[in-house]
């Protein structure tokens, strides 16, 4: 009998009682003979497969949460309930070679072993055939199923460390030295092997999950679609695409592993594969999310709803714009680090604090970047002070001082952020005559934990804590969501960026964009521009359009970590390197408070769009190559 090295005991949706698809540990069985012995046993195998998926939802697992300094921590973390050192380390520059940070190629340090979730994954595709009580339907579905995560699983790898090898089976037990040495591959057949797997996985998946008490979060055609649309999508970026700085990285046997000749084919297949990922989306009913206000608070202002459209996109569970919903971890510690304290409930971690300097991305209510609206005073966003009016209760404070930073910007600043007279909607506080409104003064409720629990920029991120969420003094209950792994407005995005590059700007390229727009009410682009830009004809070319929809993603994806990402495929240093700013925060008077202090200068170079290998797998396989300055 073949033996089994590797079955983790996972249990992948443990944290919801009725939505779920696995509510069991799988036995320890000891060989291949028993796990393929009955369909219940090769289920148990399947749900293993799917127990290597990142916990997104955990903060000590999404690294790109603060590796993307959209979101800051105190370092050296010892203030981080929960919060390994290495995951804050990856946002002040300790990434290394010895023991690099998140090491999703050996699964260490925080990093999920992704090389063994492929071979898990193989070792099922080689023996479902076994089993004999199956019909050929199920049999196919799973098949697609754990292709579609075998193609997921070389993604996140393939983003991470570019050129990887590809795992199209496992080697056998026989094999001799030479040929476990395997060697790294060019990124350009990475990205066709994964767009392969999916084509073969999408015909026997189903479109939709039918059962949905039992498993929602499997595998759809509109998530594996949206795979392949991701590294289509990646594999065309000026990372992968004509990117000269990586004219020297080789195997040892001189074959170069990214092609720098510029390929414009490549943006057309993804523009293709966003278009096909978003029409299955919207075949199966999936749309942007919209705020279904309970009854009893549809009185609520046009403004707070406007902000609870766009709040209610990741933290709303379920709701129609979330394609795949990763379970396999709680939302309840991410959104203690995230929620301020205040005077309705006094016990939170409130130590994670939004980056000053990254809010900066954000539009004027114009829907124009802030440098660009003559009639915001950009020059003295830092050092002036302004009064809130009245009409604007359902946002920030009446006749409230604050900085004019925070004035006449875009509903989704005030969607994501919670700041210095901020108002905070919660399911305690909804009406609008008794708003909750959180002062960040030192001395305030916000700053009751003192040092060790409260935001060192004076902004939290909002955006991550779900209104529901609850709490009484002491007590505090998050309402845990499930973690959106890919929306809708991140697809139709990723189809105008593919677009404009491809054709350059036109109908196409506005149509999603202008969408995620009108969502966080917002005219088009074209419109927008023409008003209120010094810059008026900025979309009708595609170096501005590009520029347009790069800073739209940017601000629609924030605190998501999905920009850790973005930010390393387009190139943009000037943002992987903008300083971690914020207010005086311990000050008493808002004259004293609103002070900009910069907190950490980070000094990134090209080196540090592709993670490092560690040092000693290239000494165990001297076939691999190190990433480039590493």
């Amino acid at each position: 009998m073949k033996l089994i090295k590797v079955l983790p005991v996972i249990l992948l949706l443990g944290f919801f009682s009725c939505n779920k698809f696995m509510d069991i540990v799988p036995d320890n069985i000891a060989t291949l003979d028993q796990a393929f012995q009955l369909k219940v046993t090769a289920k148990k195998y399947l749900f293993t497969c799917y127990s290597y998926l990142p916990k997104l939802g955990s903060p000590s697992s999404n690294y790109g949460l603060l590796g993307s300094r959209e979101i800051a921590s105190p370092y050296p973390g010892s203030q981080a309930p929960g919060i390994p050192n290495s995951i804050l380390e990856l946002g002040y520059d300790y990434q290394n070679t010895v023991e690099p940070i998140n090491n999703y190629w050996d699964g260490a340090n925080g990093g999920v072993a992704l090389f063994q979730a492929i071979r898990t994954c193989n070792i099922f595709l080689e023996n479902i055939g076994k089993v004999p009580d199956i019909e050929d339907v199920e049999r196919k579905r799973w098949i697609a199923e754990v292709k579609t995560l075998k193609a997921y699983y070389h993604f996140l790898l393939f983003r991470m460390y570019g050129p990887v090898p590809v795992m199209r089976e496992n080697l056998p037990v026989s094999a001799d030295v030479e040929a476990v040495r395997i060697t790294r591959a060019p990124v350009d057949e990475v990205s066709n092997y994964i767009a392969e797997l999916i084509d073969e996985a999408a015909p026997d998946l189903p479109p939709v999950v039918y059962n949905q008490r039992e498993e929602l979060g499997r595998i759809t055609v509109p998530i594996a679609l949206s795979i392949k649309a991701y590294t289509l999508l990646l594999n065309a970026s000026p990372l992968f695409n004509g990117n000269s700085d990586y004219a020297d990285l080789k195997n040892r046997n001189g074959a170069a592993l990214v092609n720098t000749s510029f390929d414009n084919s490549k943006w057309v297949k993804a523009a293709k594969a966003c278009d096909d990922a978003i029409k299955a989306a919207h075949s199966a009913g999936f749309r942007l999310h919209y705020f279904n206000a309970p009854f009893d608070l549809n009185a609520i202002s046009d403004s707070s709803r406007k902000l609870m459209d766009i709040r209610g996109a990741v933290t709303e569970q379920w709701n129609p714009e979330q394609v795949w919903v990763l379970t396999n971890s709680s939302t309840s510690e991410l959104q203690r680090f995230c929620a301020p304290r205040n005077e309705v409930y006094s016990y939170t971690y409130s130590l994670w604090a939004a980056n000053l300097n990254a809010c900066e991305i954000f539009y004027t209510k114009n829907g124009v970047p802030i440098n660009e609206d003559p009639t915001w005073d950009y020059a003295n966003r830092y050092t002036s002070l302004k009064t809130v009016p009245a009409e604007q209760r359902s946002i920030m404070k009446p006749n409230y001082t604050t900085s004019s930073f925070n004035m006449d910007r875009e509903y989704r600043f005030y969607a994501d952020l919670v700041f210095d007279g901020a108002a905070y909607f919660m399911s305690q506080r909804p009406s609008e005559t008794n708003l909750l409104y959180l002062p960040t003064l030192w001395g305030s409720p916000s700053t009751s934990g003192g040092l060790s629990r409260v935001s060192f920029t004076g902004y939290y991120p909002k955006k991550l804590v779900s209104w529901k969420t609850t709490g009484s003094g002491s007590s505090y209950t998050p309402d845990s969501y499930a973690w959106p792994a890919i929306r809708l407005a991140t697809l139709y995005l990723m189809y105008a960026e593919a677009v404009n590059e491809a054709e350059g700007p036109g109908a196409k390229a506005y149509q999603y964009l202008d969408s995620v727009r009108a969502r966080a009410g917002l005219k088009g682009v074209v419109e927008s521009w023409a008003l209120h830009s010094r810059n008026a004809a900025k979309p009708t070319t595609k170096e501005g359009l590009r520029n347009i929809i790069q800073q739209e993603t940017m601000i629609e994806m924030i605190f998501e970590g999905e920009n850790y990402w973005n930010m390393r495929r387009w190139k943009r240093l000037d943002l992987m390197n903008r300083p971690i700013t914020g207010w005086d925060f311990q000050q008493k008077t808002t004259a004293d408070f609103y002070r900009l202090k910069t907190i950490y200068t980070p000094h990134n170079t090209y080196r540090d769009f592709l993670a490092p290998l560690k040092e000693y797998a290239l000494q165990v396989n001297p076939n691999l190559v190190q990433n480039p300055l590493w």
